[in-house]
Order: structure tokens, then C-alpha cells, then sequence
């Protein structure tokens, strides 16, 4: 199969392939999945949600403080902080 592209969606797909080292196929296999993936079924996703209740229960782990140790360095960054928050 092949697609044409406008000039200037090649050049951003080129620049998005240059960035993430995935290949402009990749990247346009994930637009068509992202832009056409089948409708999501609001039982199954309940069902998921209730299935998944609990599932930290028998670990000693606080949620909040799990979530801010994964906020360091690098994943910090990506995600906008302009510095590691302080070790509890």
C-alpha cells in the first residue's frame, strides 16, 4: 500500500520520526489506530474498572507517594517539572 502526503505532513512526520526514533510507518500506523480505532464498549470499561478495584490492597504502598518517586529526574522533566520534588 502506498499514500500520498502533502509536502508539508511529510516534514512532520520526518521531524516526529527524528525525535522518537520511530519510523514515519510506525507513526502513521499509530495516527490511523489513534484517528479509526473501534468505539470503546462502556460495559467492558466498567467491567476493567471494577475488575482492576483493589488490586493494591494487600501492598503497603500509598498511591500519592508511589506516584511522586516515579516523578524524578527525566520522567520529571517530560513531564514539565523544572525539578525533582524533594525525597519524602
Amino acid at each position: 500500500m502506498q499514500i500520498v502526503l502533502e509536502d508539508d505532513q511529510y516534514r512532520r512526520l520526518a521531524a516526529a520520526s527524528a525525535r522518537t526514533g520511530a519510523s514515519i510507518g510506525a507513526l502513521v500506523r499509530r495516527a490511523v489506530d489513534v484517528a479509526h480505532r473501534p468505539a470503546r464498549d462502556p460495559a467492558g470499561v466498567a467491567a476493567a474498572l471494577e475488575a482492576s478495584f483493589g488490586a493494591w490492597d494487600d501492598l503497603d504502598v500509598d498511591g500519592e507517594h508511589y506516584v511522586e518517586r516515579l516523578r524524578t529526574g527525566a520522567q520529571w522533566a517530560r513531564l514539565g517539572g523544572d525539578h525533582a520534588p524533594s525525597a519524602p
